[in-house]
């Protein structure tokens, strides 16, 4: 179906777009187009349609990378990115369809508020955070991260706007004119030079919006575009607390990191950006939601109204005038020694400025000592200053993460260079080892990003090879990322005195040696005609000292080998057969007939007739 053009009749022309959506009202204007609010005929909901610009139609080549990217917007599907519907093309004009969010732009915010609290800013970037990983995961960056396109709902739910519109839009800019397109307040520096822009460009840009909702305003200003574009390659971006003092200095370090103009220095991914706020966001005092803030804003107007872009302001550079030269004074008179003196001063002020070196370039100092870069600049005739320091994973502390003017820069001697020296791999929360196995505490530490270090053993009631303390130092229970963590292991309880129990009967010694925690052996026995029947002969070890739980081996006297024939009469059976197995003798009992069977009434071999270890006697009962 035909459609008219965005203000070909009475300024709104545009009513119905391909026999399926119709026109509301008209919500906002850009540099690409329109955006109308509008109803799906077809699937009975409310939409939003961008419509671009018709001139925008005429460049070939941006109309393939619209359709390419409006395929890879569409693809993509989080909670907090902006969904597209559908796109496509009629009667030259092109657009895409997509959700309508009832809410308000992070930029109306900062209108209205002039500043976010910090809670507040926090919550935004970490929901911007997580659309980016999404888009990132499909390989999509967005390129143009700013408030504008940072939407905030009615509940709170952050949804950013403008995947794959912001480059197709800005490729085709550069191609037509052979630059950088882009809101460079937001630039990357490798974007402003013309780089490749990859996930670590998005997040440079998140850096910058998270400074402006920290402050009300923009780290760098300027009265043209080049002006501005010129702090990013060769400033860096303030603390925000410099600004507004009640930043905590957790947020100075995160805006710091993000905005690195070196992009092998900033987070590695989204995710890890995420995780580093979330660590922060935790700390931080309590304020309103981000549902409160958004609701207190004025509704916007009725059909046809347009909510209008409130234009960055640039700071007012003035020009200082060249002061006037003096006249010249006219000497009538000159010496000999005044023209002598001239020409010292010549030669002395042409050696000054031909023959002395005025500048010197910063030099590469990342991953060198805090201490030699410190000299190297000086010697140069550099001023240091040293900043508080950032996180790196893969820089010791102690060393230079960082130099801000980078290293090539041309600088005057007696300017100022900062080093921003690495506080090492970041601190991560030590797991709960007490009691462990060794093998698990191994598995525990891998888990959270740490390795086993030095075991040392040491006697403890505590289960032998169970960890019984950590014996490296922790900050608030963490450590840093990847190091070492050095563990006590306990050997089991400490060794005690072997007492002698030679000579006592088997019962006691037994009993003494389970006293100190000993195990006991006393399935050895041996034949003697010195130790009494049933004592200790000796014990395996004799003395020293074991740990409970040892064992320790005693030896029980048999008594001699050969011996008189003990006397058995009178005795009860059980009685009998105990003092049989005492002499190691086999018994043979026989019953008299017509008798209970109770009571040993005779014995063969007699009392005291010579017997042997092993022999078989009878016992007669009656």
């Amino acid at each position: 179906m035909h459609a008219q053009a965005p203000g070909e009749v009475g300024g709104h022309g545009l009513v119905t777009l391909d026999g399926r959506y119709h026109m509301v009202e008209r919500v906002a204007a850009g540099g690409m187009g329109e955006v109308f609010r509008a109803h799906d005929a077809v699937l009975a909901r409310e939409v939003a349609i961008k419509v671009l610009h018709r001139s925008l139609a005429g460049d070939q080549g941006f109309v393939d990378r619209f359709r390419h990217e409006a395929r890879a917007a569409a693809s993509l599907s989080h909670p907090n990115i902006v969904a597209v519907y559908d796109w496509g093309a009629v009667d030259g004009i092109y657009y895409m369809v997509m959700e309508f969010v009832r809410g308000r732009a992070a930029r109306e915010l900062l209108n209205a508020n002039v500043r976010l609290e910090p809670a507040q800013a926090t919550d935004i970037v970490r929901q911007t955070l997580l659309a980016l990983e999404a888009a990132h995961a499909q390989g999509i960056v967005h390129r143009d991260v700013k408030p504008e396109n940072i939407l905030v709902t009615n509940g709170g739910t952050v949804k950013v706007a403008d995947f794959g519109l912001a480059r197709a839009y800005a490729d085709g800019k550069a191609t037509q004119a052979g630059g950088v397109q882009g809101t460079v307040q937001y630039l990357s520096p490798e974007q402003i030079r013309g780089e490749p822009a990859d996930p670590r460009s998005d997040l440079y840009s998140l850096g910058i919006v998270m400074y402006e909702l920290l402050t009300g305003k923009l780290p760098f200003t300027g009265e043209t575009a080049m002006s501005i574009a010129y702090k990013h390659l060769s400033g860096r971006v303030p603390r925000p607390s410099t600004a507004v003092a009640n930043v905590p200095k957790e947020l100075d370090g995160f805006v710091l990191s993000a905005t690195d103009r070196d992009r092998e220095l900033r987070p590695e991914s989204a995710t890890e950006m995420r995780r580093d706020l979330e660590a922060i966001a935790s700390g931080l005092p309590a304020s309103r939601s981000l549902a409160a803030v958004a609701g207190e804003l004025p509704p916007v107007g009725g059909a046809g109204s347009v909510t209008e872009r409130v234009p960055l302001v640039a700071a007012t550079t003035q020009t200082i005038p060249r002061a006037e030269r003096a006249k010249r004074r006219r000497l009538r008179r000159f010496t000999g020694a005044l023209f002598l003196v001239l020409a010292l001063a010549a030669t002395a002020w042409g050696a000054w400025v031909y023959v002395v070196p005025h500048h010197a370039d910063v030099p590469r100092l990342v991953g060198t000592p805090i201490d030699d870069a410190r000299t190297s600049l000086i010697d140069r005739g550099f001023k240091v200053k040293t900043d508080p320091g950032v996180y790196r994973l893969n820089i010791p502390a102690g060393f230079v993460a960082g130099v801000d003017p980078e290293a090539g820069t041309s600088l005057e001697r007696g300017d100022t260079v900062v080093l921003v020296p690495s506080l090492g791999p970041k601190p991560v929360p030590v797991p709960d080892l007490i009691g462990t196995a060794l093998d698990e505490a191994r598995t525990l530490l891998e888990g959270a990003h740490l390795k086993l270090g030095a075991v040392h053993r040491e006697f403890s009631d505590r289960p032998q090879d169970s960890v019984i303390a950590i014996d490296t130092e922790l900050v608030g229970g963490k450590a840093p990322r990847n190091s070492a963590i050095d563990v006590v292991v306990s050997k089991g309880p400490a060794p005690v005195k072997v007492p002698n129990v030679v000579g006592d009967t088997a019962d006691d010694a037994t009993q003494a040696l389970e006293a100190q925690g000993f195990v006991v052996d006393d399935s050895k026995t041996k034949f003697s005609t010195q130790v009494e029947r049933g004592r200790v002969i000796r014990q395996i070890p004799a003395d020293g000292r074991l740990q409970p739980g040892e064992t320790v081996t005693i030896v029980i006297s048999l008594g001699p080998k050969h011996f008189d024939m003990p006397d058995f009469r009178g005795r009860s059976k059980d009685d009998a057969q105990a003092l049989a197995d005492q002499y190691g003798l086999v018994v043979v009992f026989s019953t008299i007939p017509n008798t209970s069977g109770t009571i040993v009434f005779s014995q063969s071999p007699g009392v005291g007739a010579p017997v042997t270890y092993g022999d078989t006697i009878t016992l007669y009962l009656v």
